[in-house]
């Protein structure tokens, strides 16, 4: 039976073929500026083994019809598009950085056609990350941005990502805080500029880039305080006023004063002026100061460590909750109680 005009057409191609149906559409009008006329392309929708499979494709662009240019669209595509929406462009740094490490674990999926792509294949590409459920959701969450867009534009019928969850697994990662002995050591090597960031941040609770990635102008000595902003907060609940522990008040005036010196707006400076970077204080810098110490320790041990000092020195987890920025779940606390800075002082001189 011949098809309808404007349906499309079903050619069978020569030779010996896996795939020798071939299904062709027209794509919709678009304005030639040479030309003056709107113009229509005939685009291959795709490569069938029987006419019947070829039937079935060209009835199913029928009746859920997408922009044929995208019939053959990957996944690495769609997530290209995805980097340049609004959505993407606004994510908070640590969600930027999530972000992009997911992707890097769905590369088996890049040039997989969205409409050949299956749960199987999703399942598959999750079971073979060696990393802990947390990290296994953000590669989830990455899947579910590409099959969202492909099947909010016409381009697949069903969410291959329904049905996928992800266990609870206990992190891969130990966190080892530091012990008290380790921090005597440290204070003991205090004139080390790189052993100064390292004690501002157990007596902070900060997030290390929180620190390393701030600026002099988000420091105020007198009142006694570090700002983290939106652009280096992890979510828009950790947005918040960091008091500035006694011990550590000449430590962060030392950074502030060497910001001055060498006139950059930048916060943490080494002292010949070089902005401290996370990867190199990460790899040179920790690693020298783990030689002396009793564990080898990660940046992020510092605020378990602050956690769990501040936990023993009494401070009332709403207070802990506000220095670390963790979100109290009662609306009472989190909407209705509000907190001063003079009372965050208080509450984290008390830990010793």
């Amino acid at each position: 039976m011949k098809l309808p005009n404007g349906y499309g057409s079903i050619t069978k191609l020569s030779g010996n073929r896996r795939k020798p149906w071939m299904v062709r559409v027209m794509s919709k009008e678009k304005y030639d500026e040479e030309t003056g006329d709107f113009v229509q392309k005939r685009i291959i929708l795709g490569y069938y083994p029987t006419k019947k499979a070829a039937l079935s494709a060209l009835a199913e662009y029928n009746d859920n019809p997408f922009s044929p240019e995208e019939a053959n669209i990957t996944f690495s595509e769609i997530y290209e598009k995805y980097q340049k929406t609004k959505a993407y462009q606004t994510l908070g740094n640590s969600t930027l950085t999530s972000r992009k490490t997911a992707y890097k674990y769905c590369e088996p999926l890049y040039d997989v056609k969205i409409r050949d792509l299956n749960k199987d294949m999703l399942e598959r590409v999750l079971d073979s990350i060696d990393l802990g459920s947390s990290s296994k959701k953000n590669v989830l969450i990455v899947m579910r941005i590409v099959i969202d867009y492909a099947y909010d534009h016409n381009l697949i019928t069903k969410k291959c990502t329904d049905g996928i969850s992800i266990q609870y697994s206990d992190p891969v990662i130990d966190r080892i805080p530091f012990s008290e002995s380790e921090i005597n050591k440290l204070w003991s090597m205090a004139d080390n500029w790189d052993v100064k960031v390292l004690l501002i941040l157990l007596y902070s609770g900060m997030r290390v880039n929180e620190l390393l990635k701030n600026n002099q102008e988000n420091v105020n000595l007198e009142e006694r305080w570090i700002y983290v902003p939106g652009e280096l907060a992890k979510n828009k609940e950790s947005v918040r006023y960091v008091p500035i522990h006694d011990k550590t008040y000449d430590l962060v005036k030392w950074f502030v004063d060497n910001s001055k010196k060498h006139d950059n707006e930048k916060l943490m400076l080494n002292p010949s002026g070089t902005v401290i970077t996370y990867n190199n204080f990460l790899a040179r810098n920790l690693a020298r100061i783990n030689k002396v110490m009793e564990h080898p320790h990660k940046c992020h041990d510092a605020r378990h460590t602050f956690a769990s000092r501040g936990t023993a020195a009494g401070i009332p987890e709403l207070y802990m909750q506000r220095i670390m920025e963790h979100t109290p779940k009662s609306i009472l606390y989190n909407t209705y109680t509000h907190i001063t800075m003079p009372e965050l002082l208080d509450w984290i001189n008390r830990i010793p």
